[in-house]
């Protein structure tokens, strides 16, 4: 016989409250162990789109700015410069 949430809903209901705790537990190890490899994996597109920035990054270094001059752009904007 296959369990249904409805069987796991009458078991929880039934349940004293202080093991709730420790179903909920198990229930995120299953998820853990069973969905793990499922839970990282990449789509193709963004393999793809990673691949086309990498691409673009090599063939234009120069469109690139560092995290303190886009700091100082953004300050500047802000004031009005």
């Amino acid at each position: 016989m296959e369990t249904t949430i409805k069987d796991i809903e009458i078991n929880l209901k039934t349940l004293p409250k202080e093991f709730l705790h420790d179903v909920n537990d198990f229930i995120d190890f299953l998820k853990y162990k069973y969905l793990k490899e499922k839970q990282y994996e990449v789509p193709e597109w963004q393999i793809e789109e990673t691949k086309r920035r990498m691409s673009y990054s090599r063939n234009n270094p120069q469109s690139f700015v560092s995290e303190s001059e886009m700091d100082d752009y953004l300050n500047d904007l802000e004031s009005g410069d």
